[in-house]
């Protein structure tokens, strides 16, 4: 099905789904039953959820009395970087809380006893407005009037949350009978050795190189951020012990959602990895489930480096010739990213200390999450500052802002224009790629949940554990195979740059600009892994042992019923089938007959089966990615490029049109000090995808 079925079908479930998410009888009957509640009685429910949230503080006030926080250099401290809120993210989240809190306490003692499910009660509170005269109101509206800079809510594809009590209840519920395997479990049971993988790569033919899920993360980095709550004072929570093993009940905060393994061998160690549930969004001053909230701006805008807000981005400046921060090595092309100061160090690394390594800093926590992250991250900081020096040379007359706002706009369109017209029809195949610049998004520009937390994740799957060394100084060009070159290493066994898992937020390697230049020539070389449902050892924990690192396919399954993701059929409905999913049958034509095999040791259900685990089991189409998630992806893409038509450069066209004959190829040679590069940078050097020699562009 090409991407234009795939857009419009999905358009069109959208607002089926929409329609009929109530029976109108049902509707009816819920209406007559809760429009008879006092207008005091909305006031007394509001109330009282402020009193819970009140006494919610006396509890932390315990915790951090016990000594029961993340700490700097823990693995709890890696997963926070990921998620880390800033001060307006944790101001929106204890607003949406309380509207949260006071929505369930009309459910529990309206709906429930009235036999009224949970999604038809939320439906009806979504439509009621906070009772006048309350301060969560007040607040509410005051809150709706300022200066967003993002922190908006995720959307909803089909329109409907996936929880227990239709609120925000996830499955599975401890206490109760499970219905779903735990997200631990389902990652061990996914996983092989890495070993295994390769051998399996080998039958796997693609020219895609590294640098497709490298910009993948730039791209998730860029448009999505979902971020961790915070204890009231804005403290991080803790919810496993300093030995990775689950807290007792009374010391388990509200917001905790740990993920954790139970043994299931004689000699297995139960243990837990932190999770904290994501901060709410405040979309309308009405009652309603929860929505979680993006701290990203949802735009292709380079807002990971520049920062989220006009705050942040201030820090990142130089103040003088419109540059950015940096640390400067010679020329532009050798500078690195600056250095995270005392201060900043634990926003950036999980170290204990920040002399304990290099640590650098960017406008989004997220900088050090792999060596792969800061090499782009440091090739668009070289290249605002050497279109800054080059802006400022031809107009010595230019202010420090002129030079800086000019500079940043010539950076970002190149950032789009790669994005938009190299990478994705990489990943989605050059039809779809070309079809969704027609399509006009139906719905608010805001990012989809389904996009967030798991589409757009599945570079996670492509990646292996270990770069290795393909500089031109290790390796020559051999025969070609499958219209690709095959290596041939001067020195054997060929050394590895890294391995991920030593690096993931806990840079260190000793970063020089030749180690960068390293790192970019081998990516550009190093052929990607499969997608599919085993990821590396490297993002993934799977020994019998506890965990020294974060298990990324567990977190995002937890992530995914946390944020109320509707279970993968759904998405399989509405983006191919057009018509129910009846049992695992219907799964045969998109799963490899051995991962679906697995899928049902795993799963009771077909239909208990998670967007993410669905969406990477799936056999790539057209691009790099199976029929599902080049469904979501291309359907964000849409809103994505809507909304670069309004947000463009007009007050810098006319610079930002001299940059134009910019592309992936220049913009590597140009900063960094590759000698040669792909053509096509997203996939191999091959006869067809020839070698640029930088001397030329």
């Amino acid at each position: 099905m090409g991407g234009i079925q795939y857009i419009c079908l999905l358009a069109f479930i959208i607002g089926a789904s929409l329609l009929t998410t109530i029976d109108a009888n049902s509707s009816r009957d819920v209406n007559a039953e809760l429009n008879r509640i006092p207008a005091s009685k909305w006031l007394q429910y509001v109330e009282t959820a402020l009193d819970s949230v009140n006494r919610q503080k006396r509890l932390e006030d315990n915790l951090l009395g016990s000594d029961i926080t993340v700490k700097n250099g823990s693995l709890s401290h890696a997963q926070l970087l990921d998620t880390l809120p800033s001060l307006a993210s944790k101001k929106d989240n204890k607003l949406a809380l309380k509207i949260l809190k006071s929505s369930l306490l009309v459910f529990n003692s309206e709906c429930l006893p009235n036999n009224i499910d949970g999604d038809k009660c939320r439906s009806y509170l979504e439509q009621k407005p906070l009772p006048e005269g309350s301060s969560l109101r007040t607040e509410c509206e005051n809150s709706l009037k300022g200066n967003r800079e993002g922190h908006y809510a995720f959307r909803r594809l089909l329109g409907s949350s996936h929880y227990r009590n239709g609120f925000y209840q996830m499955f599975p519920n401890s206490g109760r009978r499970e219905t779903v395997p735990a997200a631990w479990s389902i990652s061990k049971e996914l996983y092989e050795p890495d070993h295994i993988q390769i051998s399996k790569q080998q039958t796997f033919e693609s020219n895609s190189n590294l640098a497709l899920p490298q910009w993948a993360q730039f791209v998730e980095h860029d448009l999505s951020k979902p971020v961790s709550q915070s204890m009231s004072n804005g403290a991080p929570i803790e919810c496993c012990s300093r030995d990775q093993i689950n807290l007792q009940p009374r010391h388990h905060h509200p917001a905790c959602a740990p993920i954790l393994y139970q043994p299931g061998g004689k000699y297995d160690v139960p243990s837990c990895l932190n999770y904290v549930r994501s901060a709410l969004a405040v979309a309308d001053c009405n009652f309603g489930g929860a929505e979680q909230l993006n701290q990203a701006t949802g735009s292709l805008d380079l807002s990971q480096l520049y920062g989220f807000t006009a705050a942040a981005e201030r820090k990142l400046r130089v103040l003088e010739g419109g540059l950015l921060r940096s640390t400067p090595r010679g020329e532009f092309d050798n500078a690195l990213l600056p250095i995270a100061t005392d201060t900043e160090g634990p926003s950036f690394c999980a170290r204990a200390t920040i002399g304990d390594g290099t640590c650098f800093a960017a406008g989004d926590s997220r900088v050090n999450s792999s060596p792969f992250s800061i090499l782009i991250y440091t090739i668009f900081m070289r290249n605002h500052n050497k279109v800054a020096a080059e802006l400022k040379q031809r107009n010595p007359r230019w202010s420090d802002e002129k030079l800086f706002q000019a500079a940043k706009a010539v950076n970002v369109d190149i950032y789009r224009r790669v994005v938009i017209e190299e990478w994705l029809p990489e990943v989605l195949g050059q039809k779809m790629s070309s079809e969704i610049r027609r399509k006009q998004p139906n719905r608010a520009l805001e990012v989809s949940n389904e996009f967030a937390v798991a589409a757009i994740r599945f570079y996670f799957s492509m990646l292996p554990n270990e770069l290795l060394n393909l500089t031109k100084d290790n390796v020559v060009y051999g025969t070609e195979k499958n219209n690709q070159y095959v290596f041939i290493s001067k020195e054997l066994p060929t050394k590895n740059l890294f391995e991920l898992k030593e690096e993931i937020y806990k840079p260190k390697l000793q970063y020089t600009s030749q180690k960068l230049n390293n790192i970019l020539e081998s990516l550009l070389n190093q052929e990607t892994m499969k997608m599919d449902a085993a990821y590396s050892g490297g993002v993934v924990w799977h020994k019998d042992t506890k965990p020294t690192h974060a298990d990324i396919l567990a977190f995002d399954i937890q992530r995914g019923r946390d944020h109320g993701l509707l279970p993968y059929y759904r998405y399989l409905e509405s983006c191919v089938l057009s018509r129910p999913v009846e049992s695992w049958k219907d799964f045969e034509h998109f799963i490899p007959s051995d991962v679906l095999d697995k899928l049902k040791t795993i799963y009771a259900s077909w239909a208990d089966v998670d967007l993410i685990v669905g969406g990477i089991s799936e056999n790539p189409v057209h691009g790099s990615i199976g029929p599902t998630f080049s469904c979501i992806i291309s359907e964000q893409f849409v809103h994505v490029l809507k909304q670069n038509q309004q947000k463009a450069v007009q007050k810098h066209t006319e610079l930002v049109e001299q940059y134009r004959h910019f592309n992936g190829t220049k913009l590597l040679c140009l900063n960094s000090g590759l000698s040669a590069v792909p053509q096509n940078i997203f996939q191999l050097p091959s006869a067809r995808n020839q070698m640029v020699s930088c001397e030329d562009v």
